[in-house]
């Protein structure tokens, strides 16, 4: 006769005190791996998130069934505390609740990526800096020799402070020749799997980088690379086809970004480009230090960590109202964008003003040239370009 085991310790109601510090406040969320609730930590009085095992199936499971679940909720919370980055939530405590374990990590304020995208359209300033910071947290996950394997929009947080947070290290597994472990059930998002999960091979640290591609393709399309269309799988078209240029849906996309999105997508591990590759592709097109709000601000605004990283508030914190320094979003007139021929017109008279030897006066013209044609066009936008080599040219950085 097969054992059973119950499942009800996994429903926490408001008021459970949970490892005599956090008393629940209500349910945060569910996933396949895992129940969150919103609690306060008696000790800090600070808001976090306490995460128990979802077991699956009916009130009684099999025991082996039951074993493999805590196991790899044993193993996410084994993986969150070895590591310390800024883009990860931070465990606070682990430990048991009469017999399940539990992890009570760091509370986000803010949304997840899918819900963030489907009110924002991101320009390519706020795609690097979500691309960035979601690379920098992959880098450190490898570096601790952990394979993350289910990035995705739904597992990408969004803070208000403007940090965007890799989270939902449920299917999480150490590096190495065990790396392939741990796959009877078979876990993730298959909009956003790498062909060697579908093939069941070994995953390396650029399966997920496959996974960041596909993210990619969702920012800049609204939609992943593959989607089931009843003709033919997901798994399929993951396994067999190309997809779409993402510049079929984005108008005047830089080159290098959608040869970037293409390469992580390649079906073969050692087409795919390294995360330093990945990061130095993204540098150009990031807010520079001390660079105005964009306009318009998209909320949450992701490029304060690169813009004002000073300013960056904790994970937990309410989002602060704009200071009254910060004027409303109006839509410019026309003749307040710049022109292709005020650009050039401009960049002659910096020319002149070089050529007379007054270095100074260039520097100031083509500085503020460059101010005015980021406020109109958004950093790494093509008509940046001649600012750019007149600046290097003369010596105006």
């Amino acid at each position: 006769m097969t054992s059973t085991v119950g499942r009800s310790l996994t429903r926490l109601v408001p008021g459970t005190v949970v490892g005599n510090r956090f008393q629940v406040t209500n349910q945060a969320g569910k996933g396949g791996m895992g129940v969150a609730y919103l609690a306060q930590d008696l000790q800090t009085g600070k808001q976090v998130i306490v995460k128990v095992p979802q077991l699956p199936g009916t009130e009684e499971l099999k025991r082996d069934a039951y074993n493999r679940t805590i196991s790899r909720f044993v193993r996410e919370a084994d993986s969150l505390r070895t590591l310390d980055h800024p883009n990860i939530p931070k465990v606070v405590d682990d430990g048991k609740y009469g017999s399940v374990p539990y992890i009570a990590m760091t509370y986000i304020r803010g949304r997840k990526l899918a819900d963030y995208r489907a009110v924002n359209v991101p320009r390519y300033a706020e795609l690097a800096a979500i691309g960035t910071s979601v690379a920098m947290a992959l880098a450190a996950c490898h570096r601790g020799g952990i394979l993350h394997r289910d990035l995705n929009p739904d597992n990408l947080m969004v803070g208000e402070n403007g940090v965007v947070y890799v989270i939902d290290f449920g299917i999480a597994l150490p590096l190495g020749e065990d790396a392939t472990r741990h796959t009877r059930d078979f876990v993730g998002t298959d909009e956003y799997a790498p062909p060697e999960r579908f093939r069941k091979g070994k995953q390396t640290e650029k399966s997920d980088l496959y996974n960041l591609g596909c993210v990619f393709y969702f920012l800049l399309a609204a939609r992943p690379p593959f989607i089931g269309d009843g003709e033919k799988s997901c798994e399929k078209q993951h396994l067999e086809d190309l997809p779409v240029p993402p510049s079929q849906f984005v108008n005047h996309m830089p080159g290098e970004l959608e040869a970037l999105t293409l390469g992580l997508l390649a079906k073969n591990v050692e087409d795919r480009p390294e995360i330093d590759d990945v990061l130095t592709t993204l540098k150009p097109h990031l807010p520079l230090t001390g660079a105005p709000e964009p306009n318009p601000v998209l909320t949450p605004d992701v490029t304060i960590p690169y813009r004002i990283p000073e300013s960056v508030r904790p994970p937990e914190a309410p989002a602060s109202s704009r200071t009254r320094a910060t004027k409303p979003f109006q839509p410019r007139r026309r003749q307040d964008f710049l022109t292709d021929s005020e650009i050039t017109s401009t960049i002659e008279r910096a020319t002149t003003e070089h050529g007379s030897g007054d270095t100074a006066a260039a520097a100031r013209t083509l500085t503020d040239l460059r101010r005015r044609a980021v406020e109109s066009f958004g950093t790494g936008n093509h008509k940046l370009d001649s600012i750019e080599s007149a600046m290097n040219l003369l010596g105006g950085r």
